[in-house]
Formats: C-alpha cells, sequence, structure tokens
C-alpha cells in the first residue's frame, strides 16, 4: 500500500470503520495537511475519531455524515491505527487530539496564523487555556476565547462567537466540547463563517489546564488510554468504556462475519 507521506495532501486513502471514513494519516503529515490549507486559503473541518464516535455514528446518520464530509477524519485511538496497519497502511499512525493542537499551535508561531478557543465549562477555564497556550507558546496570536451557552448546541445561536469569527480573520478555530456536539458546530461553522480550520479536539482543552491527567506513553501505545481514563473518571468515562468497547467489537465481528 501507498505511505502517506508519500501522497500530496489531497489523496490521502481511507479505511472503511463501520461506515465511517478514517484518513490513514498520521500526526506529523495531519499537521502539514493543515498548513497547506491555511496556506492556499481553503476552509474545512477535521474530526479528530476515537471508537466512542464511530459507536455514536451507526445510529445518527447526521453525524456519520459529518464525518464523510470532513477535510480529515483522523485515528485519534490506537485500534483503528491496528486495523489501518492490519489493511497494509504501515504508516498509519495515530493523531491524539491534544498532541495535534501542540504541534500546530507550535508551527503556526513562526508563520502568524491566528487561533479561536471555543470549549471550558466556564469562560475562567477557557481564559485560562488561553493563558496557559500563551505561556508555552511565546507568540501565538489567539484571538478570542469562548465558554459556549450549553442550552444553545440545537440551534446554534452562539452570538459572541460568531460576531468574532465574522469581525476577525482565524485560521484555526479549537472546539473542546466533546462528541457529538463538537462536531454538530463544526459543520455549521464551516459554511457560515471565513475560518480555514475547525478542529474538534474534546478532552483537550482540560488535559491542557491539568483537569484530567495525561496518560504516559507507554499506555497509549498499547491502546489502554480508555482504562487510564476510566480511572479518573469512572461514573462517566468507565461506564461510557465499559458499553462502547463491546460494541465496537461485536459490530466489528459482525461486519467481519458478512464478509466486510
Amino acid at each position: 500500500m501507498n505511505d502517506c507521506n508519500q501522497l500530496s495532501m489531497s489523496d490521502v486513502p481511507t479505511i472503511d470503520v463501520l461506515d465511517v471514513a478514517i484518513h490513514t494519516t498520521n500526526l506529523e503529515h495531519a499537521t502539514q495537511t493543515i498548513l497547506q490549507w491555511i496556506k492556499k486559503n481553503e476552509h474545512h473541518y477535521v474530526c479528530v475519531r476515537d471508537i466512542h464516535g464511530i459507536v455514536l455514528s451507526q445510529r445518527d446518520p447526521l453525524l456519520r455524515s459529518i464525518h464523510q464530509n470532513s477535510g480529515l477524519t483522523v485515528p485519534d485511538g490506537m485500534p483503528l491505527v491496528w486495523i489501518g496497519k492490519w489493511m497494509g497502511f504501515s504508516s498509519m499512525g495515530r493523531v491524539y487530539g491534544p498532541d495535534l493542537m501542540k504541534y500546530l499551535c507550535q508551527s503556526s508561531v513562526k508563520k502568524g496564523l491566528t487561533h479561536c478557543l471555543y470549549g471550558g465549562k466556564t469562560f475562567q477555564q477557557v481564559q485560562a487555556v488561553k493563558y496557559q497556550l500563551e505561556k508555552q507558546f511565546k507568540g501565538i496570536q489567539i484571538t478570542g476565547a469562548f465558554c459556549p451557552p450549553f442550552s444553545s448546541f440545537s440551534s446554534f445561536d452562539d452570538i459572541d462567537l460568531l460576531s468574532h469569527l465574522h469581525a476577525n480573520k482565524t485560521n484555526i478555530l479549537w472546539i473542546g466540547v466533546g462528541t457529538p456536539k463538537q462536531e454538530y458546530i463544526m459543520a455549521h461553522l464551516i459554511k457560515s463563517t471565513h475560518t480555514n480550520v475547525i478542529i474538534g479536539v474534546g478532552a483537550a482543552f482540560d488535559i491542557f489546564l491539568n483537569l484530567q491527567s495525561d496518560a504516559p506513553q507507554w499506555i497509549k501505545r498499547t491502546g489502554l488510554q480508555w482504562l487510564f481514563r476510566s480511572f479518573q473518571d469512572p461514573g462517566r468515562l468507565g461506564k461510557r468504556y465499559m458499553k462502547m468497547i463491546p460494541l465496537f467489537i461485536f459490530l466489528m465481528l459482525c461486519r467481519g462475519l458478512k464478509g466486510k
């Protein structure tokens, strides 16, 4: 199979995982693809996908179509990487949301790119993320930081954010509200604003603030980050993973038995 690093930015193949197309990319390639989009003044959104979102897509046609229409749907989860490698895409690698955010923030400083943040449970939290990024990446340009009005996801009527995006040239909008809300928001905003790239990064804001501990690299490589996160938040994440992982395996086995 072709190595994704030998392909142009527009012809990266995908693998089909339960009718969700996952691009056979890796962290370095995804970063360079996004930077090329901005250089060409293109407009795309990026889905950072794990098995949770794939399982949700099975009963949510809108969410599934959002993945299909993304500029990139990247593998944020080792099971997806293992499937890709098993299918022959040897250079496919995990594109972990917080790592993608770090890579792009670092690369953006010299290029003078602008960022906007949308997430956090309170205004103080998202402002703290802005402060941490400005502290870690000297010279980064963050034009705004907004906390979503959580009652407004169905109507997307966040006037403050929309006004800011219309008034300011934003190269990268980071959305950290979790799946599937962030995907719904990305698909809406890419049509209604002039933002170059919108990226849904889930819990990345919490990790930057150390509200959630990031797993050691060896745990990430083994594919057991879900277990590490479950111990941190058993009431929410433990229940999610105990339901999603067996269901994902069952659905994949059923697909395999059907010869797909």
